[in-house]
C-alpha cells in the first residue's frame, strides 16, 4: 500500500511478524504479508507530490451550501477555513475523528462511535524486530506498543475507553525498557462505522469510523478507501458515472464491511473483559498456523478489492 501510494521511500523498516506480550507470557504470530514502519511526514509529501495538486494548511471550520443551482447533477459547496473559503464540487472529509464537514465535533454523527485515544513517543535504540504489542498493567483498558523503525523505536500507549491523561502509562511502560519519554504525538482513533455519504459528502478514514478494533490501526484502511471514493470521483469527472452513482457506489464499498468491524468489536470487548494471564493464553492459540489465518485473513482484506493491485490501478 506504501507502494501504491508512490512514498516507498518512507519506509524506514519492513516487518514480518507481531509478537503479542503479556506480564508471564509472549506469542509470535508470523504474518501472511508484511507491514513496515514508515516516516509519516514523508509518508504525507510524497504521495502527495504525485496529485498535481495546490496544498493548503489551514482550519476546517465548516461548509455551507454556495449555489442553489446542480452543474452536473453536483452542488457546488464553500468550505469555510481560517485561510478563507474554498469552493469545490466534489468534497470529501479526512478531517480525522472531528468529521468537521460531515457533521462537527458535537454532532451525533460523531458521539455514536467508538473512541480510543493513544500517544507515542519515539526513542534512539536497537530492538528485536516486529510489530510488538503489549498487554500490561501500565494500560488496563487498552494497550502498550513497540514498534521498530531503523535505529529507532516507537512506544505508545492507547485507552479502548478513551481516557486521555496517558503520559503516566507511557512514561511506566518505558521504565521497563529503561527510557524516558521523549516528544509526544497522539489523538483519538475513532472506530464503528457510519454513514459513508452525508448530505453530498464523501467521508473517509477516522471521519467515518474506518480505524480498526482491537488494533487501533488506522492509516491502511483510510488508503484503501481514498482509493475507491477517488476513482468513483475521477468517473464522474469523466462522465462515465453520475453522483448517484458514485455515491451509491462508495456507500456499497464501506458498508459490506460493517459485519467484520462489529466482529472486530465484539473481539475488542473481549480483549478489555479477559484477564491478562487469559488474553496470554488467546494470543499463544491464536499463533497456530490455522487459528492465525482464520483471524487475519478477514482483518487483512477489510476494504481492500481483490486483488489490491486492481485498487492502484483505478486509483
Amino acid at each position: 500500500i506504501v507502494r501504491a501510494m508512490g512514498a516507498e521511500n518512507s519506509i524506514q523498516q519492513v516487518h514480518d511478524q507481531l509478537v503479542i506480550h503479556t506480564e508471564r507470557s509472549r506469542a509470535v504470530w508470523p504474518l501472511p504479508e508484511p507491514f513496515c514502519t514508515f516516516h509519516y511526514r514523508e509518508f504525507c509529501r510524497q504521495a502527495f507530490a504525485r496529485t498535481q495538486a495546490a496544498f493548503l494548511q489551514a482550519t476546517v471550520l465548516g461548509r455551507v451550501v454556495h449555489s442553489p443551482f446542480t452543474i452536473h447533477h453536483s452542488r457546488y459547496s464553500v468550505v469555510r477555513t481560517s485561510f478563507g473559503d474554498v469552493e469545490g464540487r466534489f468534497l470529501i472529509d479526512a478531517t480525522g475523528w472531528r468529521a468537521v464537514l460531515a457533521g462537527g465535533p458535537a454532532s451525533c454523527y460523531v458521539n455514536r462511535r467508538w473512541m480510543a485515544f493513544g500517544i507515542e513517543t519515539e526513542i534512539e535504540r536497537e530492538f528485536e524486530p516486529g510489530l510488538h504489542f503489549y498487554f500490561l498493567p501500565e494500560v488496563r483498558d487498552g494497550y502498550a506498543w513497540a514498534f521498530p523503525c531503523d535505529g529507532g523505536v516507537r512506544f505508545g500507549v492507547l485507552s479502548y475507553l478513551g481516557r486521555s491523561n496517558l503520559r503516566a502509562a507511557l512514561a511506566g511502560f518505558l521504565e521497563r525498557f529503561g527510557a524516558q519519554i521523549g516528544d509526544i504525538h497522539g489523538g483519538f482513533l475513532a472506530s464503528g462505522l457510519r454513514s459513508p455519504v452525508v448530505d453530498g459528502v464523501f467521508v473517509i478514514g477516522d471521519a467515518a469510523g474506518q480505524c480498526l478494533p482491537v488494533t487501533g490501526e488506522g492509516i491502511r484502511t483510510a488508503v484503501l478507501a481514498g482509493f475507491t471514493c477517488g476513482d468513483l470521483i475521477q468517473q464522474v469527472l469523466e462522465g462515465r458515472l453520475s453522483l448517484e452513482e458514485a455515491t451509491a457506489g462508495y456507500s456499497r464499498f464501506a458498508v459490506r464491511e460493517r459485519r467484520r468491524f462489529r466482529t472486530l468489536l465484539w473481539a475488542n470487548l473481549g480483549v478489555m473483559l479477559l484477564t491478562q494471564r487469559l488474553v496470554g493464553h488467546t494470543a499463544r492459540l491464536l499463533s497456530r498456523p490455522g487459528s492465525l489465518q482464520f483471524f487475519l485473513r478477514p482483518y487483512l482484506s477489510i476494504f481492500r478489492k481483490p486483488p489490491l493491485t486492481d485498487a492502484v490501478a483505478a486509483c
